[in-house]
């Protein structure tokens, strides 16, 4: 296992306890998003973990370093992907976490602590840990899963961000009418990877929300494509290319 991989599902899984009912909420613009105390608690947990194992490379985060760019050494963070469900006490919701190296993307978590399911991808494929422990130690037990092979007419498919509704009367027409929206990213690509979904399309530009997913997704077996302003990850490409033409803005 590689030592990014370990690294990575240690933090994650080291931030998650932290979580607790003891948080406060703010509106983060005049749209309804939120924001708690916790993303940034979280957030700079995770980059303090950084800064002391990998001091050169730069972050990405949604809350304290939004603005900066993809370097070909960095970390992306999301510290809460569904902090609306969060804060309401939904449970779908995550931490993500992606590493790029020399250019590539080379591992990757998302940690679901309620549903109790940890997701790592590195150069080996895509695994999940359930009801993790002691992580590190299981990794090497952890179960491989792949996407599933359903057809993009009969697939169950997401559509994030944005003004949905004229994409999803687009893709009730071209495909399957078999829509779910969870308003999260990291669970939705975590069980795209898994092969409960077909796919998803992200209809925004942030890093955190979209990179750490995809790579899970493609180590799975799946079909990414990032074109600006709809990021998508699917079981084919079928289903990917419908997802582009009508899932985007």
């Amino acid at each position: 296992m590689t030592t990014e991989t370990i690294f990575l599902v240690d933090a994650v899984f080291n931030a998650a306890k932290m979580i607790n009912d003891d948080f406060c909420v703010a509106s983060k613009d005049n749209k309804g998003d939120l924001v708690t105390s916790l993303d940034f608690e979280i957030e700079r947990f995770i980059i303090d973990r950084i800064n002391d194992k990998y001091p050169t490379f730069d972050i990405i985060s949604e809350e304290f370093n939004p603005q900066n760019k993809l370097t070909d050494n960095c970390f992306i963070i999301d510290p809460l992907d569904g902090t609306i469900n969060f804060a309401h006490g939904v449970p779908l919701w995550g931490i993500q976490v992606a590493c790029v190296k020399q250019g590539y993307t080379i591992a990757s978590v998302i940690y679901l602590p309620k549903l109790g399911e940890l997701y790592f991808a590195n150069s080996h494929g895509a695994f999940v840990i359930d009801n993790p422990t002691n992580p590190v130690e299981e990794i090497m037990n952890a179960k491989p899963i792949s996407v599933n092979q359903t057809p993009h007419n009969k697939a169950i498919y997401l559509v994030e961000g944005g003004y949905k509704f004229d994409a999803l009367a687009r893709l009730d027409k071209s495909t399957s009418r078999h829509f779910r929206y969870i308003c999260s990213t990291a669970v939705n690509s975590a069980w795209t990877a898994r092969g409960r979904f077909g796919g998803t399309i992200l209809r925004k530009d942030s890093l955190w929300d979209y990179m750490p997913g995809q790579y899970l997704v493609k180590q799975a077996g799946g079909m990414i494509i990032n074109k600006k302003g709809a990021h998508i990850c699917a079981n084919s490409r079928e289903l990917a290319r419908v997802l582009l033409r009508d899932g985007k803005e």
